[in-house]
């Protein structure tokens, strides 16, 4: 469904409503829908909507599909726009779009006059991709911000003071997409920090009309660190009770002055829980059986996370019990070699049960992390 809607005087809203969509990219379940929110503005001097070939600027404050995929169709029809973007965006859109294109790469805090309408650019790199900015319309008091403070959400309305209190789509959708870059979350809000905003529009969800700043406000708590001074995330799997009696070793080794331990069950966690602990960690260490000459499912998955959340830390170490092999603390090792992780000591394997020398050995391995921590070095 396509509409036009006024949102601010000689301000519309031109997208689409997605009510139906249930999987996005591929990737993210979207049990409300989405929108896809785009926007029209005219410059005071401007008496009707505008025929296409009238347009000046097409502002692109991020590249990706789901926001560009028009942009070649409507350039056919904006014959003497210009494509308006910071110079990642420029870049991408050679490989996007297999035309020439005029562009005008902008500069952080760079104003463009649109005769007596004043838009203003801040470059916001990483949210959730390098080439995204910001635009605001500063007579109108309306910030543009693509991706950031969005919702796939499709409600009866626009705004959100026409719609439930959709905070928890909001931080399902930061946690799929603005997560790993939340140290470039905290720089873009302080680019905005003191600006008059009475709207935010994102290009997904409701056009935050009401309280707009609540959004940033979340935005800077979900990126902020929870956790004062020092700590070690130990996570483990143990069907059979080895692993978790090795990780009681190994969290004894770990119990440094200075440093806390935190000892966690993966199956007694969120994934979102998981994740926030990881982040916070500045030391990592996992212990793993070895399942079926595997690394069971429930581990792959938290290894799996660490490339969708932003790390403080490159310590890590491993230990676990096995059978009749005993794979998966190499197999975990490689993993975490490539994401350029390090280890103060070896990984430490049990077979069956540990034994007393095993269990001196995770001691050791725990002290050696905590050590490469207190010193901050691997």
């Amino acid at each position: 469904m396509n509409d036009i809607v006024e949102i601010q005087p000689d301000i519309y809203w031109i997208g689409a409503l997605h009510p139906d969509l249930r999987i996005f990219d591929d990737l993210f379940p979207t049990k409300n829908g989405t929108t896809y929110n785009s926007y029209l503005v005219r410059g005071k001097e401007v008496k009707r909507l505008t025929d296409p070939a009238m347009v000046d600027y097409i502002i692109v404050n991020h590249t990706e599909p789901d926001h560009s995929g028009a942009l070649a169709l409507l350039l056919e029809h904006c014959p003497k726009a210009v494509v308006v973007c910071t110079q990642s965006a420029a870049n991408f859109l050679k490989n996007l779009i297999h035309a020439p294109v005029t562009t005008h790469v902008v500069k952080d805090g760079e104003v463009l006059d649109l005769g007596g309408r004043q838009l203003r650019f801040f470059i916001a790199p990483f949210l959730h991709w390098p080439d995204t900015m910001f635009t605001l319309l500063e007579e109108d008091r309306v910030l543009f911000t693509c991706d950031a403070f969005g919702a796939h959400y499709c409600g009866t309305g626009l705004f959100n003071d026409e719609m439930p209190d959709v905070t928890a789509d909001m931080e399902f959708y930061f946690d799929c997409l603005v997560r790993p870059f939340k140290d470039k979350v905290l720089s873009a809000i302080d680019k905005i920090r003191g600006e008059q905003i009475d709207m935010i529009c994102p290009s997904h969800g409701p056009l935050l009309r009401g309280n707009p700043l609540r959004a940033v406000a979340l935005y800077e708590q979900w990126s902020r660190p929870a956790r004062d001074g020092k700590n070690i995330v130990l996570l483990y799997l143990s069907p059979h009770g080895n692993t978790a009696k090795m990780s009681e070793a190994v969290a004894r080794g770990a119990s440094l002055p200075g440093i806390e331990v935190i000892r966690r069950h993966i199956n007694d966690l969120t994934s979102g829980e998981i994740r926030s602990l990881m982040e916070e960690a500045d030391g990592l260490i996992f212990g793993i059986p070895t399942i079926n000459r595997d690394i069971p499912k429930p581990v792959w998955d938290v290894l799996a996370y660490l490339s969708t959340i932003h790390l403080k830390t490159a310590i890590a170490g491993l230990f676990g019990s096995y059978g009749w092999s005993g794979e998966a603390c190499k197999m975990a090792e490689d993993r975490l070699k490539g994401l350029r992780f390090t280890f103060p000591a070896p990984f430490v394997r049990a077979a069956f049960a540990p034994r007393a020398e095993v269990l001196a050995q995770c001691e050791d391995l725990g002290k050696a992390v905590a050590e490469a921590v207190l010193h901050n070095k691997p």
